[in-house]
């Protein structure tokens, strides 16, 4: 069986107050990952994202190491995290 195989990947639920809110998530290093309106329903790689409820609003980190579910209430009651800069690798 290859590694790519053997990937865990947990479920993400984010679901916003307002169905016109937009949900940016980013992973850790800054990078465009998805975009939905109203709810945001994906399954991901274990690590550190970065969501925004529209486009230049505040960040807040998900540390997902399991299957979670968040709501906009829950998130932007926590610190915000400073904007990130995506990371490119050198040539």
């Amino acid at each position: 069986m290859s590694k790519a195989s053997q990937a865990t990947y947990y479920d993400l639920v984010i679901v916003v107050e307002s169905p016109d809110t937009e949900i940016w998530l980013g992973d850790d290093e800054g990078h465009f990952v998805q975009k939905e309106t109203g709810t945001l329903s994906s399954s991901l790689l274990p690590g550190m994202y970065l969501v925004a409820f529209g486009l230049g609003t505040p960040q807040y980190e998900i540390d997902l190491a399991a299957d979670s579910h968040y709501t906009e209430r829950k998130l932007t009651a926590g610190e915000s995290t400073p904007r990130r800069m995506p990371k490119f690798p050198e040539t």
